[in-house]
């Protein structure tokens, strides 16, 4: 017989299927009514990122960072503090994989390794500011690492400006990397990288850290009940600053990836907004790390897909932003088959199919 655990999963996976299918025909009735070729365009924004091994490789580079902005959320939130300081350790990452890459001398590969321990040293240190201030003196986490993404993003573009632009450079970019200092592709005629690689570990990692160690369970305690794990002799504050340190290291882990594995020297002109969108990834995979990469490629192909509706027909790229709000609503919509699941729990409990 089924345990009523995993029957409740089925549930959720189907209700996802469900919030993914009404906002998918939302959007094409969209595109329906905007579009001169509604066909063209469906057929674009459906099957375009397919067409070519190019654009399906734009699909897969996309999703890498938000592998790690997404892994990097669950982390933050699993304590029930809303820090959102993954933005700015983000950047930051990459800010000061930069500066380890330009100062640190050696061979390729420990430059590189030099840099992206540098970016989870500062991501880590980034978001767990906002957690010793809640832990400390009970600062709201919202709102301190609302503004710290702010300060990450303007000391970041200070220390690129002042000692590391390339003055060769009209914009705000940074001298070139060192000859081999960079993550090697792995298919020629695309950008994919082992920066791949990088992530899956990291989501195994995450996954065996929150499913099957003490700390992970202790982290899912504080997260439904604090004062439950107060009572229950767990360090709540010190799991707070813990988890935090964790996502933000991976968030600054992150920002080195997508650096050496997509530029050769430092180009950002702001945030990337990537923290943001690893909070979409982390609903879209219900906050379950193993489900991160198939939200990160689901939304990178939505964004593949826009991108060449908008260079093929007569829809403008805006449009993923609506795509995106609907996935979103609809995903975090909690109603959505909610009847229906207890009606099932209840009458499968009855009749012994579960238990």
């Amino acid at each position: 017989m089924k345990k009523i655990k995993d029957f409740i999963k089925d549930i959720e996976t189907l209700r996802t299927l469900v919030a993914l299918s009404v906002s998918f025909l939302i959007v094409f009735i969209l595109i329906i009514i905007i579009s001169d070729s509604p066909t063209k365009a469906l057929f674009d924004f459906i099957i375009g990122p397919f067409t070519s091994i190019r654009r399906f490789g734009n699909v897969i580079e996309g999703s890498l960072p938000l592998i790690f902005t997404g892994l990097s959320v669950i982390l933050l939130q699993r304590t029930g503090h809303y820090n959102l300081a993954m933005e700015g350790a983000f950047f930051i990452g990459a800010v000061v994989a930069t500066a380890a890459a330009l100062i640190f001398k050696g061979p390729p590969l420990i430059i590189l390794l030099v840099s992206m321990l540098s970016a989870m040293l500062i991501g880590a240190i980034i978001t767990g500011i906002p957690a010793v201030l809640k832990v400390k003196t009970d600062a709201n986490v919202l709102v301190t690492s609302l503004m710290l993404n702010h300060i990450c993003l303007y000391v970041g573009m200070f220390i690129i400006i002042t000692y590391f632009q390339d003055p060769k450079m009209n914009s705000n970019y940074s001298y070139m990397f060192p000859d081999g200092v960079n993550i090697p592709t792995i298919f020629g005629v695309t950008r994919i990288n082992y920066g791949m690689i990088i992530a899956l570990i990291t989501v195994f990692i995450v996954w065996f850290l929150l499913n099957k160690t003490s700390f992970g369970y202790k982290l899912t305690i504080v997260g439904k009940n604090q004062n439950f794990a107060k009572y229950s002799g767990i360090n709540v504050n010190r799991l707070i600053i813990e988890s935090a340190l964790i996502g933000g290291a991976i968030a600054g882990l992150g920002g080195a990836v997508d650096l050496f594995g997509m530029y050769n020297r430092f180009q950002y002109s702001g945030l990337t907004n990537y923290g943001w969108d690893g909070i979409l990834i982390a609903i879209v995979a219900r906050h379950k790390p193993h489900f991160v990469p198939f939200a990160a490629l689901f939304l990178s192909y939505l964004r593949t897909g826009a991108n060449i509706l908008s260079r093929t027909s007569d829809i403008p790229s805006e449009m993923i932003s609506i795509i995106q709000a609907i996935v979103i609503v609809l995903i975090s919509a909690q109603a959505i088959l909610s009847k229906y699941r207890q009606k099932l729990v209840v009458e499968k409990t009855l009749s012994g199919e579960v238990i």
